[in-house]
């Protein structure tokens, strides 16, 4: 029975609970706040200065490209560009050796050496089916398809540039320069295997305004890049040297401010484990009084009276549990007697009553009565006998067990034959009504166990598993030995126990609720897990309702011969 906590015990729980029920500190959390708010605000402030800076270099840059793709666009000689097209032929370097592509290459040039950020190319666009070109078409026939002509980077670096002649699929942006008939740029800058750039695209138009072919302008944009860099590597130095000094300079002040907080805070913990002793003279005696001031004289009046009071309630408490502890046993101890008396007497009325009439019907009948119904009545009497016999003796072994005096006498066993000898006494007494299967594994030939106790454990459980199972089911009873246990497994295809009732199992008198009428005492598994425990050994069981219960015994082979205490 578990006692309930003595007065000095109580408060202490109390007050271990309070004091873990606030882990963070007053200062702790205003550097915490401190840092978020500190961090979103640098965040915000970054990220405007970081947008506002590429805004202001992305709008610098876009003016340089748009001014200088409208002034090479100017300078392109269309109809010598077209000609080009229509007549001039690929070299062995897939360029042109045409003084018409040479003509377009120096102005490209000339563009390059006054804006050296920018690489300029040119190309056809037309239906795929009329194109001129080099090669296979890089679209469908009735699809519109570009056709390269000249590029600057044929001078500089042929790797990079652009074959004369070559097809290839228009862009999103080059079917927005045919459709608005002006200057397109791409929406943001990108980045390829030869650098990061921002491209624009002009219209190149014919005497009759149409548009024959589009002038491409890259210009390098490492520079966006390298200005984000710097921003950022600027941000972070910044961020880092002005989080320091101002976390530095909270944290001098947070502690100046929660100083006096905490030692009252450690003062009223020390309250809290009874500790009154406490010396309040740092907060007591101020030059400059405050509410902490203040606050410290409460407390140094508090702590006067609760350590009166907490005397006189530790006195009047301990009689208190004292008394409750007293009346609690006194009505478990009634309760148990209470079950038991109505558990013997209901168990003993029955074969009494079968004694009696069977005493009755030869006593009057003798006579007349045959051999055979004499024997019968003699029977049932002396089964009446062994049944009260074996209540009585249940009774003994629980009452003997509680007081710890349950014996224990271990002796060398032959396991595979003693359950042999069980199986068939517990055949005998059921008759055909009921069919047991004995398997076993390994060599179970030798182990230490007491057979009287061993014997409660078996037979009350193969007893269990026959009496909750319904007429002509088999219970299976399955030995399995190795080198250090042995395993008794008995399983039936009975009612099974419900799973409310599962956690009480093994207390005395409990019996589950899907019994019925079956009758029994409610000691046989309480009995079994005392004799278990006494082998130093371990039951389990799983159970199904009304599909069957297996219970799982397992009993060290060899162990010292010294009684285990029951739990």
């Amino acid at each position: 029975m578990q006692q309930p906590p003595s007065p000095v015990e109580r408060p202490v729980a109390s007050k271990q609970r309070k004091k873990y029920s606030q882990p963070i500190s007053l200062r702790t959390k205003l550097l915490i706040g401190f840092s978020i708010v500190f961090s979103v605000v640098f965040a915000g402030a970054f990220y405007w200065f970081y947008t506002f800076a590429t805004t202001k270099t992305m709008a610098r840059l876009k003016a340089d490209m748009r001014t200088t793709l409208a002034g090479a666009a100017a300078g392109v000689d269309v109809e010598e560009l077209m000609t080009l097209y229509a007549e001039g032929e690929r070299s062995a370097a897939g360029f042109s050796s045409d003084y018409r592509y040479n003509n377009q290459l120096r102005w490209f040039q000339t563009v390059h050496s006054v804006e050296p950020r920018v690489w300029l190319y040119s190309y056809a666009v037309g239906p795929a089916s009329e194109n001129r070109r080099i090669g296979e078409p890089a679209v469908k026939p009735d699809q519109l398809e570009i056709v390269y002509l000249v590029d600057l980077w044929s001078v500089y670096d042929p790797s990079k540039a652009a074959r004369f002649l070559q097809a290839d699929v228009p862009s999103p942006v080059t079917r927005q320069v045919l459709r608005t008939g002006g200057i397109v740029e791409t929406p943001k800058i990108y980045t390829d295997q030869w650098g990061t750039w921002l491209s624009a695209f002009a219209p190149l138009k014919n005497d009759r305004g149409e548009i024959v072919a589009i002038l491409g302008l890259d210009i390098q944009a490492d520079y966006v890049r390298q200005v984000q860099a710097e921003i950022r590597s600027l941000v972070l130095i910044s961020f880092a040297i002005a989080y320091a000094v101002l976390f530095i300079l909270i944290y001098l002040l947070s502690g100046i401010l929660t100083r006096q907080l905490t030692e009252l805070t450690e003062s009223a913990e020390r309250i809290g484990d009874g500790a009154y002793s406490l010396d309040l003279s740092s907060l007591t005696k101020t030059p400059f009084p405050d509410e902490m001031h203040t606050l410290a004289q409460v407390f140094e009046t508090m702590v006067d009276s609760i350590r009166t009071r907490e005397h006189m309630i530790r006195q009047g408490k301990q009689a208190e549990y004292e008394m409750q502890l007293a009346l609690q046993e006194e009505r478990e101890l009634n309760e148990l007697k209470s079950r038991f008396v109505s558990m013997v007497s209901h168990e003993l009325r029955t074969p009494l009553t079968v004694i009696r009439t069977s005493l009755e019907l030869l006593e009057r009948y003798h006579d007349v009565v045959s051999e055979s119904k004499k024997r019968e009545y003699f029977q049932r009497s002396q089964m009446a006998v062994q049944n009260m016999t074996q209540l009585l003796e249940d009774v003994l072994t629980i009452g003997t067990a509680e007081a710890g005096r349950l014996e224990f006498n271990p002796i060398a066993l032959d396991l595979k034959q003693f359950c042999y000898e069980i199986v068939e006494e517990m055949q005998m007494g059921v008759g055909s009504n009921y069919a047991i299967a004995f398997t076993i594994e390994g060599d179970c030939t030798e182990a230490e166990v007491d057979p009287k106790l061993l014997r409660s454990i078996l037979t009350n459980l193969l007893s269990n598993a026959i009496k909750y199972s319904p007429l002509k089911s088999k219970v299976t009873f399955n030995l399995r030995c190795d080198e250090y246990n042995a395993t008794f497994v008995i399983q039936d295809e009975g009612i099974g126990i419900p799973p409310d009732d599962q956690p009480r199992l093994f207390e005395l008198f409990h019996r589950a609720s899907n019994v019925s009428t079956i009758r029994g005492t409610g000691l046989g598994l309480a009995i079994v897990r005392e004799c278990v425990l006494h082998h130093q050994g371990h039951i389990t069981f799983t159970s199904q309702e009304g599909i069957g219960t297996t219970f799982t015994v397992t009993l060290p082979l060899h162990r010292e011969s010294s009684p285990m205490p029951s739990a």
